[in-house]
């Protein structure tokens, strides 16, 4: 569902703000910074409860596992050419770029594109967003999704293969399906009947947090 939600604000000042010294990411007692660029599915669309979406979910889980991170949502970006037009023409996306250290990247995005762009087409600007963090030696998580029903049946087969071809070309960490778990759970998603709902969005962070904690274990062998 590709709706419009601008960057906010909040995301912004605490996500430059870790990025606003030189060398701070370096320092021993800085959390990494786990930061989330995806669409609608990952800053929890539909939820009313601030403290319910994945970004607050995730930073609890992380916390309970003694884990010292900060997860930092950049807000709705919509397409895959919204995610590298952020991360290569935005202040803070520039800033990630200039100071990589201490930070990974959890990469969600795609599945508003089949309306916008052919396939060829998300999986260049797909490629464009991890060849530039692996450029800057920046791990990733990459996050796929299920194709909607209305991008045809050619489309929907395909679409699982640019995650996983994008994945192994740069040796990123690959989670298929951010709805796993959830999907055929009519209980555990929105209103809207796509969206994860609240309950939804717990089991999406309990079924992701071991690719996480493998992407922190990343980040912290650099």
């Amino acid at each position: 569902m590709d709706i419009f939600r601008s960057i906010s604000f909040c995301s912004i000042v605490a996500f430059a703000t870790s990025l606003a010294c030189p060398g701070l990411a370096m320092a021993e007692d800085a959390p990494i910074t786990i930061v989330d660029l995806g669409d609608s599915y990952i800053i929890g669309y539909g939820i009313a409860a601030a403290g319910e979406t994945f970004p607050v979910r995730l930073q609890a889980a992380l916390n309970a596992a003694g884990r010292s991170v900060k997860v930092v949502d950049t807000g709705f970006l919509g397409t895959s050419q919204g995610g590298l037009r952020w991360l290569t023409k935005t202040p803070v996306g520039m800033a990630l770029l200039a100071e990589p250290a201490g930070h990974a990247v959890i990469l969600e995005l795609g599945q508003n594109d089949c309306l916008l762009f052919n396939l060829d087409t998300t999986r260049a600007n797909l490629d464009g967003i991890l060849s530039e963090l692996a450029a800057k030696k920046i791990p990733v998580l990459v996050v796929g999704t299920a194709a909607y029903g209305y991008c045809g049946a050619e489309y929907i087969a395909a679409f699982p293969e640019v995650f996983r071809g994008l994945a192994v070309k740069y040796g990123d960490l690959l989670y298929l399906d951010f709805k796993e778990g959830v999907t055929g759970h009519p209980e555990l998603i929105g209103s809207d009947g796509d969206h994860a709902n609240s309950a939804g969005e717990a089991v999406v962070v309990e079924r992701m947090l071991p690719s996480v904690l493998k992407l922190i274990d990343r980040v912290e062998k650099h």
